[in-house]
């Protein structure tokens, strides 16, 4: 997800998106990232080496999406501490990662789930002392179990959204709900498929591979060719929302991959849209913060976490961004129908496999980004 995405999702509206990201009481399945039952008690042991609270400089950095250094996020900390964060704002996760291999260090980061395994790898992050997040027991049990890694929390999730099709349903006849639409003949130049590697992943759910996150190379060479083959109904590639809402806007596309954010501004514009929710299941992305090594702010990260995940940063986070929040707390009871039946925030396993499909860490990554390449340049 890029920066622009995270700012574009403020212009949506503060009664439509109050709605769409209350689902915090959900489950989501814990895939991938080598999870484990438990944390290690090991961080907590390791509290007590760091100096108090007040002994810290207090000057903390975060690396962080831009729109998300808004104090509305974090306002429990501001309260309690004068000092306003410095704020270095990240472009993409590979680009995050790439940035502190090389030997930046701010205090936090705010990294998808799937990249954790890199972090850890790359020596760059050390687990939380989750005793010391009010908030920790309120977030969603599922998505904490899916930010550990070999059973320790060195995550801390805080926001999530959904990926699918949204499509208009004024222009578009469909028999089933399913990614299958992405590929129909029927509507050629009138398609647009996400430029990201992920298309090799729902290529792999529409055919029925056992893992489509990990695929060997046969199987990765198929779904290749698959797409391929399918290429030519598409109209372009998107790696812009603001883009593509302007294409759905203006009638150039009636099919695409989006997030949930696209289909709430194409109703904002009063089009008849449906955000599906195909019989392979939806796929989804959980962002949170992860604790860099060598910090001088240890406690204070852990307050500006606590803030991050609280019901007041989380009732701000729906309201004007449309991302869902793992906070539980949140209340559930206004919720307009019409979003309740689009993302099905009455079910509460909503989030589980294989209802949804979590992003999750790929081995095999830059192996699906040479596939996807050959498949733009085909």
């Amino acid at each position: 997800m890029t920066a622009e995405e995270h700012t574009t999702a403020r212009a949506l509206t503060r009664r439509e998106l109050v709605k769409l990201g209350l689902v915090a009481a959900g489950t989501a399945t814990a895939a991938g990232c080598g999870v484990g039952d438990t944390q290690s008690g090991e961080s907590a042991a390791k509290t007590s080496s760091h100096p108090p609270l007040d002994k810290e400089p207090g000057d903390l950095e975060v690396f962080e999406w831009a729109g998300f250094e808004l104090p509305a996020f974090y306002r429990p900390y501001l309260r309690e501490f004068e000092k306003k964060p410095k704020f270095t704002f990240l472009e993409q996760d590979d680009q995050a990662l790439g940035k502190c291999l090389g030997g930046y260090r701010p205090d936090l980061c705010h990294p998808d789930i799937p990249w954790i395994p890199d972090w850890v790898k790359g020596d760059l992050i050390q687990p939380f002392d989750t005793s010391l997040i009010t908030n920790f027991q309120s977030l969603n049990p599922s998505l904490v179990k899916a930010a550990q890694y070999q059973g320790v929390q060195y995550h801390i999730p805080t926001d999530w959204g959904f990926e699918s099709l949204m499509y208009r349903r004024d222009k578009v006849d469909i028999s089933e709900e399913s990614w299958t639409l992405h590929y129909d003949p029927r509507y050629a130049g009138k398609i647009s498929w996400f430029d990201d590697a992920v298309n090799l992943v729902i290529a792999g759910y529409v055919n029925g591979i056992d893992d489509p996150w990990n695929m060997p190379d046969a199987e990765l060479n198929d779904m290749k060719s698959f797409l391929i083959e399918k290429k030519k109904v598409v109209r372009h590639f998107w790696s812009s929302q603001t883009s593509l809402d302007q294409d759905i806007a203006s009638g150039n596309i009636w099919i695409s991959f989006a997030w949930a954010g696209s289909w709430v501004n194409a109703r904002k514009k009063k089009l008849d849209v449906v955000y599906m929710n195909p019989k392979e299941g939806r796929l989804s992305w959980t962002e949170g913060f992860v604790l860099l090594k060598g910090t001088k702010n240890y406690r204070h990260a852990h307050k500006y976490v606590d803030a991050w995940a609280s019901p007041e940063s989380a009732v701000f986070l729906v309201n004007e961004y449309g991302y869902g929040h793992t906070n539980t707390k949140v209340d559930l009871k206004k919720l307009d129908p019409v979003l309740v039946k689009a993302f099905n925030l009455d079910d509460p396993t909503i989030l589980d496999e294989p209802k949804t499909h979590p992003r999750r860490y790929q081995a095999r990554r830059q192996e699906y980004l040479k596939a996807w390449d050959e498949v733009k340049a085909a």
